[in-house]
């Protein structure tokens, strides 16, 4: 499967649904960032992926082309030169299964978000391929996502894109956590280290007291954070 993460807006977790929702849920998918600024996805810990700088369009798409299963997440500085670049590689678009929009609840991002929308719907992108991930969603916010009436609203008049309202990734401490550590959450998930043990021996100095502290913080946090990210994912995908 091969998705283009994007937003015209920054600030909506474009490299966050990169890096944890999509990249350990497809085979550990080859991870292209389109950004001539700091891409920053080192800091999800995606260390393995590949900087493509925005107007390397055609080196993108030959990579894409023979790749089983890629994410190409557009930084917000590079989306209008990707955009324009892919309408003069005529019917690169098709090369994308799915075009996944992170948007959050505040109304620039989601008036931008719309624009998305409009925009690769006006490009002949179909209305299957198009799909939303709710970001930042507070818990107690997720049975109406009244946050997001501008988007929904939008969705009611005009079903130009695919809109799932169980397609939510909560809000979860875990994320800031894990940059500051430089893992994914797989890679959380996937160490058996017993921080506790480590925590209660006394022979543990400090500094390393203080980090198992932290781990295991964060490995309690990544139990609800990984449930909540599969029911994302099959919400995300679902016809």
């Amino acid at each position: 499967m091969k998705l283009c993460v994007i937003n015209f807006s920054g600030n909506v977790g474009k490299t966050t649904i990169a890096a944890h929702l999509l990249k350990p849920r497809m085979n550990e998918a080859q991870v292209f960032s389109v950004e001539s600024l700091n891409s920053g996805i080192e800091n999800d810990g995606v260390e393995d992926a590949e900087i493509i700088k925005g107007k390397r369009f055609g080196d993108l798409a030959n990579e894409i082309l023979v790749a089983d299963d890629a994410i190409v997440d557009v930084g917000s500085s590079n989306v209008e030169d990707f955009l324009i670049l892919m309408n003069q590689y005529s019917g690169s678009h098709e090369d994308y299964d799915f075009y996944i929009i992170p948007t959050v609840g505040q109304k620039k991002q989601l008036t931008d978000t719309i624009s998305t929308i409009t925009t690769l719907s006006e490009m002949g992108i179909p209305l299957e391929k198009i799909r939303i991930v709710f970001n930042r969603v507070e818990p107690d916010e997720v049975d109406d996502l009244d946050a997001f009436s501008l988007l929904i609203g939008f969705h009611s008049t005009n079903p130009i894109f695919t809109l799932n309202e169980k397609a939510v990734v909560l809000v979860n401490d875990i994320y800031d956590g894990l940059k500051k550590v430089n893992k994914t959450l797989g890679d959380l998930v996937a160490d058996k280290t017993d921080f506790k043990a480590i925590i209660r021996d006394k022979k543990t100095n400090p500094k390393d007291k203080d980090h198992a502290l932290n781990m295991l913080a964060l490995q309690r946090l990544s139990v609800g954070a990984n449930k909540n990210l599969d029911a994302a994912y099959l919400a995300l995908f679902q016809d």
